[in-house]
């Protein structure tokens, strides 16, 4: 990986998004409330009603979760790309946030990414602006009508400057096989290494095709650290074998759970005990 000095400045965008549904198990990405001075004004600009809207965090991720299908939250990861996610309380709508609030980084505007977050809370709108990790990022900030709203914390530039890069090795699935009519939970396990230069936390999708959404599974890793991606997802001795997938943006591993077995004459059995 290039040092920081040597770093080429590149801002990219990607369609990115966070979305949510209740029941459903999700991972949130790293965060950290940025506790920047209040609002400052650019000379140059009208001035913006402070009370219309309120930065509330800001945060580096390398991935987000975006609403697949409108309504199954997703991971999405573009290699190279890590994500800038703002989140603010504020009294306008949602259309006019995204059209009139922007991230700018060492005085160069991000443009919003091409698939945007669905708040988690109904009462905040969350904005995502992907950035290349080969960047290098001196200072940046958050203007609505070119009024700056928050500057960037050194943690979070310091972020930026030195993100995770993940590496992750052939997955598997316990048990090999299911009986024919049996429903259980399959496990998949996956090794993961951070190989780039700052902590950060790799997540996944897993999905099985007795679902229709999937489940967030995620892993912190330091520098240098290897651990276990490990979750859980439930599969059918069914008919067709069923399948089982994992997708972590920018590559996606499935496989099939061989069906052994007839099933019973009194349908399918819970595989596990009330």
């Amino acid at each position: 990986m290039p040092s920081t000095a040597s770093r080429r400045r590149l801002l990219a965008s990607s369609a990115v998004a966070l979305g949510s549904l209740a029941g459903c198990v999700s991972g949130a990405p790293d965060s950290e409330t940025d506790t920047s001075p209040s609002p400052t004004r650019t000379p140059t600009r009208t001035d913006t009603d402070d009370s219309a809207l309120r930065v509330d965090t800001l945060s580096v991720a390398d991935f987000v979760l975006y609403p697949l299908a409108g309504v199954h939250p997703h991971v999405h990861r573009r290699s190279g790309m890590q994500y800038v996610l703002v989140r603010v309380v504020t009294s306008l709508d949602e259309d006019a946030v995204r059209k009139r609030l922007t991230l700018e980084l060492d005085g160069a505007s991000v443009p919003l990414a091409e698939r945007q977050p669905v708040p988690w809370e109904r009462e905040t709108v969350d904005l995502a602006f992907a950035v290349s990790k080969t960047a290098t990022v001196d200072a940046g900030r958050v203007l609505l009508d070119g009024t700056v709203r928050r500057s960037l914390a050194e943690a979070t530039v310091e972020r930026l400057n030195h993100p995770p890069v993940f590496e992750v090795g052939e997955p598997s699935v316990s048990p090999a096989e299911v009986e024919a009519g049996q429903r259980l939970d399959a496990t998949i396990r996956a090794d993961v290494t951070n190989v780039g230069s700052g902590r950060g936390t790799f997540g996944a999708s897993l999905g099985s095709s007795y679902l229709s959404g999937s489940k967030t599974v995620t892993v912190a890793l330091d520098t240098g650290a290897e651990r276990e991606l490990t979750g859980e997802i439930r599969i059918v001795g069914d008919d067709d074998a069923p399948t089982v997938r994992l997708d972590w943006g920018v590559d996606e591993w499935k496989t099939t759970v061989p069906v052994v077995g007839t099933a019973t004459a009194t349908g399918l059995s819970d595989g596990h005990s009330d």
